[in-house]
């Protein structure tokens, strides 16, 4: 019996020992988002899914304003998801505090904001506080700062794809930014990856809501991290066919978001028409448009502090 508690023992260590090693060497190749779950919590963020996860790059952030000498408490972390897991509510926000810092007193807040993620879900029953996104990270997550994170590679076993460990076509940075890499260059693909999106969104239009209470979460979202810095709102470069599905399913939603921005007494930047920036499915900037996007984007958010302090 001693020796099997003896074996039993050295087998769990070794396994520890294995996955360990995996998370810490590679965990950033085999899980979207496991990297955002082991970094030091952060007194600045972006926010949203999967546009501002591969389209907005913190490192470009980090150094624009560290340049600008700003007092801005950097670096700024990507605590974007996919749309798959998050819209704005509750539980988002409760993430959202348990990864920020508690001596942020002047952070960057840019929350991207597009109809999906402020829409309720055949899956949703708001009354009844029940929203689809429980019991996905970052939702599930108690521990959102701790390396190797044990607790997502239990909960979230499932978002684990082992093989990336040799294919590395996707990278996801401890700072939270996406890194897409196997992108096709022919164009034929191309159509066809933007045709899936526009299919996927027209979709969502068709069994998702417009929803009062998202937009009410995002005021009190707002409400929360105005005490702790600035905060901009953003809608992100976007195809016109996709924009079109968006503007059918929500014809007003710019208006709905400018009148939030006016009550909070914050600025709303509107970019989803500038078509400076091309996507590689209609949806997402690959990571080189990404980077000119960033830091246009930077240059905006200076001009308006800028403009605000005198």
């Amino acid at each position: 019996m001693k020796k099997f508690l003896i074996k039993s023992i050295l087998f769990f260590l070794v396994v520890i020992t294995i996955i360990s090693t995996i998370l810490i060497t590679s965990g950033g190749y085999v899980d979207y988002f496991y990297e955002k779950f082991t970094t030091p919590k952060s007194s600045s963020f972006i926010l949203g899914d999967s546009r501002s996860m591969q389209g907005i790059q913190p490192s470009v952030i980090d150094s624009y304003f560290n340049n600008k000498d700003h007092e801005y408490q950097l670096p700024i972390m990507n605590y974007s998801f996919t749309i798959a897991q998050i819209a704005y509510g509750p539980l988002y926000t409760e993430s959202i505090k348990r990864k920020l810092s508690p001596d942020t007193k002047n952070g960057l807040f840019i929350i991207t904001v597009n109809p999906w993620i402020l829409s309720e879900r055949e899956e949703d029953d708001v009354k009844n506080s029940v929203f689809f996104e429980e019991g996905m990270p970052p939702h599930n997550m108690e521990q959102v700062s701790i390396s190797p994170n044990f607790e997502y590679f239990i909960k979230n076993f499932d978002y684990f794809h082992f093989k990336s460990i040799v294919r590395r076509t996707s990278k996801m940075h401890k700072d939270g930014w996406l890194e897409e890499s196997n992108l096709p260059k022919d164009s034929l693909m191309l159509k066809s990856w933007k045709k899936n999106q526009v299919i996927m969104y027209e979709g969502f239009s068709e069994k998702w809501n417009k929803s009062a209470f998202r937009l009410k979460s995002l005021e009190s979202l707002i409400t929360y991290l105005a005490t702790f810095g600035d905060i901009f709102l953003l809608r992100m470069p976007i195809d016109k066919d996709i924009m079109q599905v968006e503007t059918n399913f929500w014809p007003n939603f710019d208006a709905d978001i400018q009148e939030i921005a006016v009550k909070k007494k914050i600025n709303y930047l509107n970019l989803s028409h500038d078509n400076n920036y091309k996507t590689y499915d209609g949806n997402h900037l690959d990571k080189y448009g990404g980077v000119d996007f960033t830091k246009n984007l930077c240059d905006s958010i200076y001009k308006l502090t800028k403009h605000s302090s005198k």
